[in-house]
């Protein structure tokens, strides 16, 4: 991981793919990434850890066991270990997500991917 800075946005807009997280910065032993979402990822879940989202810009759609939870620009959400879910995302929606390195996006037991590290 380099020790320069980084802009999210800059990040961001240099990548096309949707759903793929890019680790931008590391602490302790947890990954910061960001990922540009549209549309539907499949239900998944994370047994031994929480996700934390923080949406950057557009909507987010957190659909879960006891009902939906909308997440607009600058709001936050951790979604407890062990609970399914099926995020939505609106067009132009960024994300940030904080957890343990290593986690794949895709869930346990499911292919994935744990991010693309920048720098």
């Amino acid at each position: 991981m380099s020790d320069s800075k980084l802009n999210i946005s800059a990040v961001m807009d240099a990548v096309p793919e949707k759903w793929l997280p890019h680790v931008v910065a590391e602490v302790n032993d947890y990954d910061v990434k960001v990922a540009n979402v549209e549309g539907d990822f499949d239900e998944h879940v994370h047994a031994d850890t929480d996700e934390f989202f923080l949406v950057l810009a557009g909507r987010l759609r957190l659909e879960l066991p006891d009902g939906t939870v909308t997440l607009n620009p600058l709001d936050v959400y951790t979604v407890p270990k062990g609970t399914p879910h099926r995020p939505r995302a609106d067009l132009g929606t960024r994300i940030l997500m904080f957890e343990p390195r290593g986690t794949v996006n895709a869930g346990d037991g499911k292919e994935g991917t744990t991010g693309v590290r920048i720098g």
